[in-house]
């Protein structure tokens, strides 16, 4: 018994001391300053432009963790942020409105900035910002992932759609505006690099690759008028949706557009009488059916530049370098004839498809048949001074857009 009381007290007396020791180990290794390192942001606006860099916000996210710490810039365009150990994307932006009215957005994101226990504690990293100019048209609503038939259990995603808006106070016209999607359909993922890179780096080219088929909004330069506020849906499939699916869209109203050519597609729903068409101008593979990816496609406008389209197609068909199979081959979209993009995601550390001037953000949405879009969000100021409503168009989605439970046109 005696002996019992002696081996409790000693054994009390190494937890003490032990626990004492971790509490030590803790405070010692797990402290502030070991854990926390300084990023000093240098944001770099591009040559030709002057405008003051003070007072940017500056965000740091890990992808890996989630972890997000930000800053503001000084009067010489830095920003000292304090962080956690770990990768981190820088990214910033703003806007300036030139005489006459034209917006210039400017944006930049950086490569992962690593701070780890063995890196220096202090990293200097700059961060170069890009310029474009905001459009008249814009992406307002994107449907991709589709919806659970109640009936059936099983995922409906033929009703796909995608709604263009004009943002500006002019009219614009939709002739020979041409939609498409980035290679690859869905977002490269655990960490893969994009294959559409400069030679020798990782930043993205200077154009987008439009994989599958080109379309474009026909017309002569004015046959197609979009006036300010006003806006145009396109779908895949232009037919009723709720005869099949209760939970659907009707996309086969008069006045809406299809992404359909009686010969390029014919394996896509005909759509309804007075749906009107897009003009498929070039196409790659022998499948009769345009695809948009359920998971996570890179959505964009563009223009031709003054091009005809023969004379565009001929300038920028390129060989896709991650394939000998030519039917994955691209147009090559400059970056200057882009009107607006959203890049969706699965998972935040996915790879872009679209450079900062198109889009220097995100947006993720549950495909496995929600309803979920992605739509943009209303920009108040503007909204209250122009006396109609007006979205957000920072080029940049993850400010730009909200995911909305349920899409805007289902059960319409």
């Amino acid at each position: 018994m005696k002996t019992n009381k002696i081996t409790i007290f000693f054994l009390l007396l190494l937890t003490l001391t032990l626990s004492g020791c971790l509490k030590d180990l803790k405070e010692s290794d797990f402290s502030d300053e070991n854990l926390s390192a300084t990023i000093n942001v240098e944001v770099k606006i591009p040559q030709g432009y002057n405008y003051s860099l003070e007072g940017l916000v500056v965000k740091l996210t890990d992808p890996s963790t989630g972890l997000l710490f930000q800053g503001v810039t000084n009067e010489s365009g830095v920003a000292t942020i304090k962080v956690a150990h770990g990768s981190y994307i820088a990214t910033t932006e703003f806007k300036k409105t030139e005489a006459g009215g034209t917006i210039l957005i400017f944006n930049g994101t950086t490569d992962q900035i690593r701070v780890t226990p063995v890196d220096a504690a202090v990293v200097n990293q700059d961060l170069p910002l890009n310029v474009s100019r905001s459009g008249q048209i814009i992406i307002k609503e994107f449907y991709y992932g589709g919806r659970v038939n109640p009936e059936t259990g099983k995922k409906y995603s033929k009703d796909q759609y995608v709604i263009l808006y004009n943002n500006s106070n002019d009219v614009a016209y939709l002739d020979s505006v041409c939609v498409g999607v980035a290679d690859p359909w869905n977002a490269l993922t655990n960490g893969r690099v994009s294959h559409w890179v400069k030679p020798n780096s990782n930043e993205l080219r200077d154009s987008v690759p439009n994989i599958g088929i080109g379309w474009m909004f026909p017309g002569t330069g004015r046959d197609n008028p979009l006036q300010p506020g006003e806006e145009v849906v396109i779908s895949l499939n232009a037919i009723n949706h709720l005869e099949s699916v209760p939970t659907s869209v009707n996309l086969g109203k008069p006045g809406y557009w299809a992404l359909y050519d009686p010969i390029l597609t014919s394996g896509q729903s005909v759509p309804e009488p007075g749906v009107n068409l897009l003009e498929g101008f070039w196409k790659v593979g022998s499948s009769k059916s345009y695809v948009v990816s359920q998971l996570s496609p890179a959505l964009f406008i563009y223009n031709l530049g003054g091009k005809t389209t023969e004379q565009f197609v001929e300038d920028t068909y390129t060989w896709n370098p991650k394939s000998s199979n030519r039917l994955l081959d691209v147009l090559m979209v400059d970056k200057n004839f882009v009107l607006d993009g959203v890049e969706c995601f699965r998972n935040s550390t996915d790879t872009k498809r679209f450079r900062p001037e198109i889009d220097n953000g995100f947006v993720m949405i549950d495909a496995s048949g929600q309803g979920q879009s992605a739509h943009r969000k209303v920009d108040e100021a503007a909204t209250a001074a122009a006396g109609r409503i007006v979205y957000m168009d920072t080029n940049n989605s993850s400010n730009d857009f909200e995911v909305r439970d349920v899409a805007t046109l289902l059960n319409n």
